[in-house]
């Protein structure tokens, strides 16, 4: 016990000294008594579990979201991703009840607008804590995070919650292992993170010279970096030599080196400290007032409709892809929703037809204006082969008239190029193929506009552009322009459906 007092001693002259050498650093008091017991007489915030689909891992994964007192959905929020240790997941941090501390913070106005995002922060097929932890296969999934992070989870928070997405709004902090990964991703990734914390960083911390090869651009780019570790900790080396190589550099930080072993009294203390000093000065307003959303125009359901131009989208990671036929939509999971507004269905369409492609089956939902609407089908998908072999699929729609925002409603991954409807009329004007001003005459002057949006000069829209499909194969190309030619030469006299 002398022996061990002794080396406190010593280390705390050494951290006092380096405080005095440097005003770039930082030091922080040890929180309050009573910091982290519930209150009764405060707003609480709440804790859910959401569940994700990543394609980094082809899982389903857990996250452990805090959201605030008074969380509404018509505000904007900056968002801390804070990561466990080797032998946790996704609940780790609730066993120090983090969000009394944050409630806490609240009540006393200390702390920015926020949620907490607690995430599984290790990526493989089997991520769970089973079996040996120190394998090389485990602690390298923790380095595979990393990709879940930054492609599947970030992006599934962002279309959940009303959250800012300027890395200015986001941070990660962690324990221990999570320490480690957020010391080692949020200097990689500083495009993504202004703020990064590590409390008892794991030895898989980078060295202080790889973690922060270029000082300058760290100093530029960094709002806020927090190092901790227990004076107890037998990992404290690894802190303290991230610490020595920033102030060094010139780096500001802040350094919290106190009695306390690795263990979650030390990690509270720094969830604490570290909080409060996020999101300093970051407006979450508005810079301008927001622009009103146009009423989107309407659409033929008897066109082809690529899937990438849609008007409103829900998942974890979907994205324009390269398609079959240029592009479309891919990275896709279950619960995902893409939405097409004001399409019109006429006077009725009785079959859906996509060309998809996948390594899994799947289901689309195809739902009226909402994503939980009236369904009027279910496209089954097929396993492909490949996610780039692409084929064509159908299957019967009743129940729909009019026009509809159609909601496609994902239940597996999928990639999806276009698709569209048959069976069923355009509505508008009288429905009249080759009319494609509404004037009830096919003219000249239909065949003129045609021509413009062939060329790309004035694209139709709506019923003009349903009633320019003549030969109804759902696109409208240069075979439609020839058909309107012969019937104003008077070499055909009708169009047939």
């Amino acid at each position: 016990m002398i022996k061990k007092s002794i080396i406190g001693l010593a280390l705390s002259f050494t951290m006092l000294f380096s405080l005095i050498a440097s005003n770039l650093t930082v030091t922080q008091a040890a929180p309050p008594s009573g910091f982290d017991q519930y209150r009764g007489n405060i707003a609480h915030g709440k804790v859910e579990t959401v569940t994700y689909y990543s394609n980094t891992t082809k899982a389903n994964r857990k996250a452990s979201v805090y959201l605030p007192p008074n969380y509404s959905t018509s505000k904007k929020y900056n968002v801390l991703y804070l990561l466990h240790g080797i032998g946790g997941d996704h609940t780790e941090w609730l066993t120090g009840n983090p969000q009394n501390i944050l409630d806490n913070l609240y009540a006393e106005n200390k702390l920015e607008p926020m949620i907490v995002v607690m995430p599984n922060g290790r990526a493989m097929t089997d991520d769970s804590a089973s079996g040996n932890i120190y394998s090389a296969e485990k602690i390298a999934a923790f380095d595979n995070f990393q990709y879940d992070l930054t492609n599947d989870l970030i992006p599934y928070i962002e279309s959940k919650y009303p959250v800012l997405t300027d890395r200015l709004n986001r941070a990660i902090g962690g324990l221990s292992m999570g320490g480690g990964q957020s010391l080692n991703f949020g200097f990689k990734y500083m495009n993504l993170f202004a703020y990064v914390g590590g409390f008892s960083s794991a030895p898989t911390t980078n060295a202080p010279n790889v973690l922060v090869p270029d000082p300058a651009k760290v100093i530029q780019d960094m709002k806020v970096i927090y190092i901790s570790c227990g004076l107890q900790d037998s990992l404290i080396s690894t802190s303290q030599g991230v610490h020595d190589y920033l102030t060094q550099k010139n780096v500001p930080h802040t350094w919290y080196a106190a009695p306390g072993g690795h263990d979650m009294t030390f990690w509270k203390d720094s969830l604490y400290q570290y909080a409060q000093l996020l999101f300093k000065d970051i407006s979450t307003e508005p810079t301008t007032p927001p622009t009103p959303t146009p009423t989107p125009s309407k659409r033929s359901a008897f066109t082809k409709i690529e899937a990438e131009e849609y008007n409103d989208i829900k998942g974890s990671e979907i994205r324009e892809i390269p398609a079959e036929t240029g592009s479309g939509l891919g990275y896709i999971g279950d619960g995902d929703y893409v939405a097409y507004k004001n399409i019109d269905f006429g006077s009725g369409a009785t079959s859906f037809k996509a060309l998809v492609a996948g390594e899994y089956t799947a289901n689309i939902q195809l739902r009226l204006n909402s994503p939980s609407g009236t369904l009027i089908g279910t496209l089954s998908v097929p396993a492909t082969g490949d996610w780039n072999t692409y084929q064509e699929v159908t299957c019967d729609v009743s129940g729909v008239s009019g026009a509809n925002d159609l909601y496609l409603v994902f239940s597996g991954p999928v990639n999806i190029d276009w698709f569209t409807f048959t069976g069923g009329t355009s509505g508008g004007n009288d429905g009249t193929i080759g009319d494609l001003n509404g004037d009830s005459e096919i003219n000249s002057i239909d065949l003129a506009a045609l021509r413009a949006h062939l060329l790309g000069m004035t694209q139709l829209t709506g019923n003009n552009l349903a009633n320019a499909d003549i030969n109804q194969d759902g696109e409208v190309n240069s075979l439609d322009f020839g058909f309107i030619r012969q019937y104003l030469l008077g070499m055909i006299n009708s169009f047939s459906r």
